[in-house]
């Protein structure tokens, strides 16, 4: 009895199973499209600025890595070729560690812009990036109180297309 149950069970597994289409094995595909990655390299993307935004400053509002970052503005517009960058630091900051978190700002703003498009160099030590080969950087830098009184930068600076410059600050 027991080996007619598991004949008629299995009976109805391979009737039900070739009654119906899988999707899983079998994907439909419409003529000429395949399946699997695309391993096209696309340039000239156009850039989600919110999501650069979002990303930029996961990284730069990173407390451990950056400790005296208090604010970054940044707007890149890659149309009229320049990428205008403002780091607020903390009051009091040494003027190094300030000049340091404005190269590190443009060199977080290009990386993660060659996340979004293959096409722009990341930077490196010596090199702040592909974004910065063909757009003008504008950089001010403002001590956090300076900057909601809405007074002076305690340095600025513009560093021309495919150019890299030391910020020192007297």
């Amino acid at each position: 009895m027991k080996i007619k149950n598991m004949l008629l069970v299995l009976g109805c597994a391979v009737l039900l199973s070739g009654c119906t289409k899988s999707n899983i094995v079998q994907p439909s595909l419409a003529p000429g499209e395949t399946m699997g990655p695309d391993f096209n390299l696309y340039n000239n993307i156009e850039i989600d600025m919110e999501q650069l935004k979002e990303d930029v400053e996961d990284i730069f509002f990173d407390e451990e890595e950056y400790p005296d970052v208090a604010g970054l503005e940044f707007t890149v517009n890659i149309d009229e070729e320049y990428v205008d960058v403002t780091v607020i630091v903390k009051d009091g900051t040494d003027p190094e560690d300030a000049a340091f978190c404005g190269a590190e700002a443009i060199k977080i703003i290009n990386d993660q812009v060659a996340v979004q498009d293959f096409g722009y160099a990341e930077s490196t030590e010596d090199y702040f990036g592909g974004l910065y080969q063909d757009n003008v950087i504008r950089l001010k830098i403002y001590e956090e109180s300076a900057h909601q009184a809405g007074g002076d930068p305690v340095f600025e600076t513009t560093v021309e297309k495919d150019e890299y410059e030391e910020f020192v600050i007297e």
